[in-house]
């Protein structure tokens, strides 16, 4: 399962996580954006798509 799981990972997914893992895990939004470069939305729709795989967990648990 964790093999599957990378591939379904990109690039921008690879970056959001190592830039939660290098911060400490908890970050808003609007700032993985910032240390991205990304834009909000595209930080958004891999965030929610991190959660739906279960890389990372949902805000709030």
């Amino acid at each position: 399962m964790m093999a599957k799981k990378k591939q379904e990972l990109n690039a921008k997914m690879r970056e959001i996580i190592r830039i939660l893992h290098k911060k400490g895990g908890a970050m808003s939004t609007h700032r993985i954006a910032e240390e991205t470069g990304f834009s909000y939305v595209t930080v958004i729709k891999y965030i929610k798509q991190l959660e739906k795989i279960g890389v990372i967990l949902p805000h709030g648990n």
